[in-house]
């Protein structure tokens, strides 16, 4: 099977060893997208601003692979603060039509840069 990696100038290059996404087998992996824009500026502080440029990320990623956010077919979201979960499915089922959401599974855990509240990864439909 081959693979073939994605990028976008869109999205900040990764420093650590993976790929922002690859597509194999019919599918796009897109790893983690934390809220970085630009030569790696994050932005700071705000959970509602840096939801909306992760799913940013995510969508300029999915879109270079030919891909959409509606071909999501599995999502795992990552949580600084399990208490921005409400906030986040508010903002989250605004990229999606209603009753079509991917498949999720959230999670809270420490992040590896302090700065970043949440980052997402997914699986979509190529």
């Amino acid at each position: 099977m081959s693979k073939e990696i994605i990028t976008s100038d869109k999205v900040t290059p990764p420093r650590a060893p993976l790929s922002p996404a690859v597509r194999s087998g019919g599918f796009v992996f897109v790893s983690g997208q934390p809220a970085f824009f630009g030569d790696r500026q994050i932005v700071e502080g705000d959970f509602d601003a840096q939801m909306h440029q992760v799913m940013a990320n995510v969508k300029a990623l999915l879109e270079e692979a030919g891909s959409s956010l509606d071909k999501i077919v599995k999502a795992n979201v990552i949580l600084k603060n399990a208490t921005d979960f409400a906030r986040m499915n508010e903002i989250y089922r605004t990229y999606f039509k209603e009753g079509e959401f991917p498949a999720r599974t959230t999670i809270a855990a420490d992040m590896g840069n302090p700065s970043f509240l949440l980052e997402i990864e997914c699986i979509a439909a190529a």
